[in-house]
């Protein structure tokens, strides 16, 4: 193969980007914790038998996770603006209607800024929103996403694509609007605005652009 083909060499990641990964992705973890956490509390607090100490100890959890997100969000954005380059590059991408600095930073510290992409088809394979078909001999059943690739990536553009569709955003609204029109369900119009979002912040790193509404 590395006969065969002109393959790029591989290079580390830089400093710039390697901390932003780390922070977003223990980001994620404690998120996550704190759902879990959160659930438990709704569920104590709705049982037959609810113990006050435990949803007190549990209320603590939480904002023990609420004062460590807010310090990792602190921390991507002081490394981010620790580099002018990368800080000027990452506000052109929050400049998209809904896309904040923790879903600029994932996109961008989970594709090392892009440097091994030269298509947009190569990104969306690699976070895993390419389609692929189910089917086997005569049998034809529904496409899906692959879902094979970074899913680091996919749950952090979620809510930007729900803000996005719900604020109103032209280029996102009219997609999702034809799509439940023509009969999808709403999840799989949400995923299309995803993958929509992925190519935006795509485009403005590439071309090094502000977004036009």
């Amino acid at each position: 193969m590395g006969a065969e083909r002109n393959l790029v060499p591989w290079q580390p990641m830089s400093r710039q980007l390697y901390l932003p990964r780390k922070l977003t992705r223990e980001h994620e973890q404690i998120h996550q914790m704190r759902t879990e956490v959160s659930n438990r509390l709704h569920a104590e607090t709705h049982s037959m038998l609810a113990s006050k100490t435990t949803q007190r100890r549990l209320q603590k959890t939480l904002k023990l996770y609420d004062t460590q997100l807010q310090a990792i969000e602190e921390e991507i954005k002081a490394t981010v603006e620790e580099d002018p380059l990368l800080s000027d590059k990452v506000a052109k991408v929050t400049s998209i209607k809904g896309v904040g600095l923790l879903t600029a930073a994932t996109v961008i510290a989970e594709t090392n800024g892009f440097a091994l992409f030269t298509s947009q088809k190569q990104l969306t394979s690699y976070a895993g929103y390419d389609v692929v078909e189910n089917q086997s001999g005569k049998r034809n059943g529904r496409t899906k996403i692959s879902k094979q690739g970074n899913s680091h990536i996919r749950r952090i553009l979620y809510m930007p694509a729900l803000h996005a569709v719900r604020r109103n955003v032209p280029v996102f609204r009219a997609l999702y609007d034809r799509l439940t029109g023509k009969g999808k369900k709403k999840m799989v119009a949400y995923v299309a605005v995803q993958k929509k979002l992925l190519v935006l912040i795509y485009t403005l790193w590439k071309r090094n652009e502000v977004w036009q509404e």
